[in-house]
């Protein structure tokens, strides 16, 4: 009798014991994953209790879900979102994703999203040539799991409940001698990665030469430049020649790069070349006549504006 009681004590600390390690190995599946409790369990019961199969099952069935349900409301308009700008070193991307209401875009998922596509297309400028700035196609991007970006938001349709799109994207190296800035608005700091994000953004390429003058840091006068064409949103870099010269050739001006990151001002409006418009710090003067005060050269820039390629597309 004594042996059968020892026995069924064992048993059932055992059983204890056993219970205690699923709870605790369920505690870990919903925070690795940020699934449900009947979803994690369900996982765990189906793989017995194999940590990371339920894992990687629960990510298949979010993902085939997320991607259900993004063919589904695919047709939904998509004006808000948010523009994220990732910087390393001399590398610059500027990403955009949209989505329906500003409630999601201020939601942290669809937040973290758009900092970690910002980063992952990063890499993509080292391909480039120093000192341009070009479009690229987010639908090649992939994270540092492997995953497309096209998986990963089909992932937060199915969380968010709401369609979500790529919109844009823009990669720049500057070369040794170049000065790059990026600014976005509304303001927020840069996050432990480098991105900061908002609804709009402009990243520029420049050089300042010595002028043996008290003028701007670097960092002052691109942050400057990169609010002016915020603000303003011009669509070309316009003619570099000074007014005199530019007037008497019969010469197309050498455009720089739009908010698409190429591209010229067709119209040839005064209001939209960067160069001629009144610098909003200092309306008095032109963009023109603060590069040549500052004995400085706009190279190249691009602008973002969220949900601005949705409107054009309607």
């Amino acid at each position: 009798m004594l042996l059968l009681r020892g026995a069924v004590r064992c048993l059932a600390t055992s059983a204890r014991l056993e219970a205690g390690a699923d709870k605790t190995k369920l505690a870990k599946l919903r925070k690795i994953t940020g699934y449900s409790f009947v979803n994690c369990k369900k996982a765990l019961q189906q793989h017995d209790y194999d940590l990371e199969r339920a894992e990687a099952w629960l990510r298949e069935q979010a993902q085939a879900e997320g991607w259900a349900k993004a063919s589904k409301l695919g047709a939904r308009a998509t004006p808000q979102g948010l523009v994220g700008v990732a910087t390393l070193g001399r590398a610059a991307a500027m990403v955009e994703l949209n989505c329906e209401t500003d409630f999601v875009a201020r939601n942290a998922v669809f937040d973290q999203l758009v900092r970690e596509a910002a980063v992952d297309c990063l890499p993509l400028a080292d391909s480039r040539p120093d000192d341009s700035i070009s479009t690229v196609e987010l639908a090649t991007v992939a994270g540092a799991d492997g995953r497309s970006l096209p998986d990963r938001v089909a992932l937060a349709i199915g969380q968010l409940g709401e369609n979500v799109t790529l919109g844009r994207a823009a990669v720049v190296r500057a070369g040794p001698a170049t000065h790059l800035a990026s600014y976005v608005h509304p303001g927020q700091e840069r996050d432990r990665a480098g991105v900061h994000v908002g609804r709009y953004a402009a990243v520029v390429l420049f050089e300042m030469f010595d002028s043996g003058k008290d003028v701007l840091t670097p960092h002052r006068f691109g942050r400057n430049l990169c609010q002016h064409i915020v603000g303003m949103a011009p669509l070309s870099l316009g003619d570099p020649r000074p007014p005199a010269e530019a007037d008497g050739s019969t010469e197309a001006p050498a455009d720089g790069a739009t908010g698409s990151g190429s591209g010229s001002d067709s119209d040839g409006k005064v209001e939209t070349r960067l160069l001629d418009q009144e610098f909003l710090v200092e309306p008095d003067v032109t963009v023109r006549e603060l590069l040549a005060e500052h004995n400085a050269r706009v190279i190249d820039f691009a602008r973002m504006e969220c949900g601005e390629t949705a409107a054009a597309d309607d």
